[in-house]
């Protein structure tokens, strides 16, 4: 029985056609693509509306001066103990004249000039009507001496008695037109008085604490002449502390009182835990850091722990705040990071299999983590986080190593 051998040509070509059938295998083999996953899972969930707050001492007193004058140096600092109506604040020496004008000066000279004409006036008017007072009393004085008589009658003394007190009543309005005339006339010389003059300028001026509580800021601490309303120091209770957020005015029609709050991002070590205490009614226009103009609204938060928890807050301090406005104890969810939009729907990719498969869900309420699912997955499923360009219908996947 004779062999059949393969010649040299022959061995060349087979190898040539193995060479290229695996090369065909290897071009046309899709390789597993690495990709990050989920788990869709039953959950409580929160919705919340987040943005940056600040502390404020809830009742805060800013102490201005009473008077202009010369502040004294402040004896106090942020920090210090004060006792309301004991606690000394700051002390005003009130000011001396201003030095007048030469324009100034001769309206001031015309104004004593004139007062002191009127008061002269004044004065022999009160000189007039003493005169009438006495004529009418002697004419009073006879009248009743005839109707004792009978040589007169009633209604002539009734007429005398009147015109008497007519002549008082005048004896005194005239006195009261020269005192009036002398004051303006002792007014309008103290306008004269200039600065450096000796001149008692009125005794120092003692502005006490008008609440019980601590210093908070001294605005004016060294000696200065100071105008009437100027801050001097401001006063507050730091045990008395609330937060204050200004959410977009949509966010805060969503937001109830007695809403949940957890305070973050604070410098503690866990989340404070809070409440909305208030949501002020009034909006005000506010201008974003990017130049857009925005209507703002003021909610007030307070603190549901004591105050060892968060002793070291104070006045001024900033964190971010988590106001809750729905929740959930029990509710499918799917990590936000799988859905991507298609058109109106929601999507994601399940991992079916090793490959990935596209499926339509139903998506309620939404946080910064996670999605409520209606419908489309079940809990125990596998989704792709964050799929890329690459990810596709029946596309083969692998889970990263690392995840």
């Amino acid at each position: 029985m004779g062999r059949t051998f393969i010649t040299g040509p022959r061995i060349v070509v087979a190898l040539i056609v193995i060479v290229v059938a695996i090369a065909i295998v290897f071009a046309t083999r899709t390789p597993a693509i690495e990709v990050e996953e989920g788990i869709v899972a039953r959950g409580p969930m929160t919705v919340t509306v987040d943005d940056l707050a600040e502390t404020r001492v809830r009742d805060l007193y800013t102490v201005s001066a009473p008077i202009a004058g010369a502040l004294r140096r402040v004896p106090l600092k942020p920090g210090d103990k004060v006792v309301a109506g004991k606690t000394l604040l700051a002390t005003i020496q009130p000011a001396e004249p201003a030095a007048l004008d030469a324009r100034t000066l001769a309206q001031v000279k015309a104004d004593i000039r004139l007062f002191d004409a009127q008061t002269a006036a004044a004065r022999a008017q009160v000189r007039d009507s003493q005169a009438a007072l006495k004529l009418t009393e002697r004419q009073l004085a006879r009248t009743a001496a005839l109707r004792e008589s009978g040589y007169v009658a009633q209604a002539r003394l009734d007429e005398a008695e009147a015109a008497r007190d007519r002549a008082r009543a005048s004896v005194q309005a005239a006195r009261e037109a020269e005192h009036a005339a002398s004051e303006s006339a002792n007014a309008a010389r103290a306008g004269l008085i200039s600065p450096g003059t000796g001149a008692p300028a009125g005794a120092p001026v003692a502005v006490h604490s008008p609440v019980s509580g601590y210093v908070l800021t001294v605005p004016q601490e060294s000696e200065r002449t100071v105008l009437a309303g100027t801050p001097l120091v401001t006063v507050g209770d730091p045990e008395r502390l609330e937060m204050v957020t200004d959410l977009l005015s949509a966010d805060a029609v969503r937001v109830r009182p007695g809403a949940a709050v957890s305070i973050e991002d604070w410098g503690g070590d866990r989340a404070l835990k809070g409440y909305v205490r208030l949501i002020e009614p009034y909006g005000f226009l506010k201008v974003s850091a990017l130049g857009v103009e925005e209507q703002r609204v003021n909610v007030i938060i307070g603190f549901v722990q004591p105050r060892e928890a968060w002793a070291r807050l104070g006045h001024g301090f900033r964190a971010t705040v988590r106001i809750a406005i729905w929740s959930s104890p029990d509710v499918a969810l799917v990590p936000l990071g799988a859905l991507f939009r298609n058109g109106a729907e929601w999507n994601v990719f399940r991992v079916v299999a090793g490959r990935a498969e596209p499926v339509t869900v139903r998506v309620g309420r939404i946080n910064n983590e996670m999605a409520q699912v209606l419908g489309g997955l079940a809990p125990g499923d596998r989704v792709i986080l964050h799929p890329g360009d690459k990810v596709g219908k029946d596309v083969k996947v692998r889970v990263a190593a690392n995840h």
